[in-house]
């Protein structure tokens, strides 16, 4: 036995006896999350782990290893404290605007038991899978009307998350207003601006103002506050017993089978599904994309759908939402995948997932 072969044997060992004191710290790493969360503690304690490294580094006899150790223990803190992020996030469901909103409403029939945290907008929903303040977050994304959510398709490519699942919710647009309006008061309507461009035929016959809002639900409780049979909010009916509103009018989408689809966003791919998507950014060669659709048809895949969205401060650049048949497991969907890369600028694997109806 070698020189070489020797210390190998050596650092497995050390390994070994590493990985059974990294499961025994981590035990004791549980009781203390247990411990901050009963007193409303935060995990962060800079003054607990600044005292732990000064304390340890003495434990070092070489001195030639003290900065090192320094740097391997803020590690490990690091680490101690994005593991119990982990734990307290389990189990936690982020959707974006306040209770009533067609979010929220998907996120309580798909998650019933799980606790719910509220965000303003979508953007803080992918912030907080992503900080692991939730395990999942909730998200419109296409409206059978309105189309795709372009802010939500800019936060799929922009943040590392992965679509887990996707539902279909069937959306019945109402007109809500105070309890002694008619629809001959109203004159301003407020709503999220899809479900305005939902319910257009009807307002154009309203000859109302319209304002967006961020979400239905937010909507209707800023109607309920004003108190004003002028105003009047677009939003599920379950609005107008929450926020104490009457129904003016029901169903006043354009599109009587008015649905919206809404994603399971989390930081783990699934590999089983019935379909996966991609972003992909092309290069600026003539015919970049044909050759694109043609890789795809190659590998026998089908192209369920293919749409472009402008990229962020790249004037008149566009990058695609490409969603296909199949899922990972596929051996034509990972050569696919990898043919792809060689004729473009970037590819973001989105996720596998299988669809599901209103009543799964």
């Amino acid at each position: 036995m070698n020189q070489i072969e020797k210390a190998r044997l050596e650092i497995d060992s050390v390994d070994k006896e590493i990985a059974r004191l990294y499961e025994k710290r981590l035990d004791a790493v549980k009781e203390v999350l247990e411990y901050k969360k009963a007193n409303a503690l935060p995990i962060l304690d800079a003054g607990r782990e600044d005292a732990i490294i000064e304390k340890n580094q003495k434990y070092i006899q070489n001195k030639e290893y003290v900065d090192s150790y320094i740097d391997f223990m803020k590690k490990v803190m690091s680490n101690s404290r994005d593991f119990q992020q982990t734990l307290l996030s389990s189990d936690v469901v982020a959707y974006a605007g306040v209770k009533g909103a067609f979010s929220q409403i998907v996120a309580s029939r798909m998650f019933p038991a799980e606790k719910k945290l509220n965000y303003t907008n979508f953007e803080d929903v992918f912030k907080a899978v992503v900080n692991k303040d939730a395990q999942y977050g909730i998200i419109p994304f296409e409206n059978t009307n309105s189309g795709l959510v372009g802010e939500v398709l800019d936060a799929l490519l922009e943040y590392p998350v992965y679509i887990q699942q996707v539902v279909d919710q069937r959306v019945e647009q109402c007109l809500l207003g105070v309890e002694n309006a008619t629809l001959k008061d109203v004159e301003w309507v407020y709503s999220k601006d899809q479900a305005l461009a939902q319910s257009k035929v009807f307002l154009k016959g309203l000859n109302v103002q319209t304002v967006a809002y961020p979400n239905t639900a937010m909507a209707a409780q800023y109607v309920a506050s004003q108190n004003d049979v002028r105003k009047a909010a677009i939003g599920a009916k379950e609005n107008a017993d929450l926020y104490g509103l009457k129904i003016l009018a029901e169903n006043i989408e354009e599109n009587i089978s008015n649905t919206t689809r809404f994603i399971v966003i989390g930081l783990e791919p699934q590999t089983q599904g019935n379909r996966f998507s991609v972003c992909l950014i092309v290069k600026h060669q003539s015919g970049a994309l044909a050759r694109i659709i043609e890789t795809i048809a190659q590998h026998g895949l089908n192209m369920q759908s293919i749409q472009s969205r402008p990229i962020k401060n790249r004037p008149f650049e566009y990058f695609f939402f490409i969603e296909m048949d199949g899922n990972l497991e596929m051996k034509n969907t990972r050569e696919c995948l990898k043919d792809i890369k060689k004729v473009t600028q970037s590819v973001k694997y989105l996720g596998t997932y299988s669809l599901k109806g209103k009543d799964d």
